[in-house]
């Protein structure tokens, strides 16, 4: 049998399932018995098992970048130093190499190196789309969107709303600037189509003929993204 967190409640009137962090908690009225809990949770066993494996692999990709001492900024690889100093900070010389340093007093030191790594990652794309949203906005006669920000996405690339506000994914940053590209132009034709019509298309083809290659780069290369 799972193990299992299981959680009552008054309230509700199903009972559910989450996971996360690779523990599973069960959510339930007052009035289910923990032998029809259990008997239910039977049928979801191997949905359950999926979701811990796929998390495991997540986490373990996570910590890639404190082992191989490389992550990819651009299409392009680059060296990690791990230092010690009086604060937290990150430096970049002139042959690309990426020196990450945190204060020695400072606890949970692998949780410190990858959360500075991601602020690194995180200003760098943040730099380069508001650089080419800029310029892509002049050719495409399109006023600047409202917003801009990065963030942790698991199955899309950008979004736009009808705010006029566009996000990005984070894993970005990993890819080729061409690819980044594409997705920018694809949110920024949705200021104008909020979905993915013929003229949508168009529009996209237009300012990046080869939009095809990009979306196919990412299909099969987005998944290794994840740092």
């Amino acid at each position: 049998m799972l193990d299992y967190t299981l959680k009552r409640s008054k309230r509700r009137t199903t009972v559910a399932i989450k996971v996360a962090e690779q523990k599973l908690t069960v959510y339930a009225p007052f009035y289910v018995s923990q032998t029809e809990i259990d008997g239910w949770l039977k049928t979801k066993q191997d949905w359950v098992a999926e979701q811990i494996a796929r998390q495991s692999s997540q986490a373990e990709r996570r910590q890639l970048p404190l082992v191989n001492a490389t992550i990819k900024l651009f299409g392009q690889s680059v060296p990690i130093i791990f230092a010690k100093g009086p604060k937290s900070t990150w430096q970049q010389d002139a042959q690309s190499r990426l020196t990450l340093s945190i204060s020695s007093r400072v606890k949970y030191q692998e949780a410190n190196y990858l959360a500075l790594l991601e602020r690194f990652l995180h200003e760098k794309l943040e730099s380069y789309i508001e650089m080419r949203v800029h310029d892509y906005c002049l050719q495409m006669t399109e006023d600047l969107p409202a917003k801009l920000k990065i963030q942790h996405y698991k199955r899309r690339w950008g979004s736009c709303n009808k705010r006029r506000e566009l996000a990005f994914n984070l894993h970005l940053a990993s890819a080729p600037t061409w690819v980044i590209d594409y997705v920018i132009i694809h949110e920024l034709a949705h200021l104008r189509h909020m979905n993915h019509s013929a003229k949508f298309w168009q529009r996209v083809c237009h300012f990046y003929p080869d939009y095809k290659k990009a979306e196919s780069w990412l299909k099969a290369n987005g998944s290794s993204l994840s740092w």
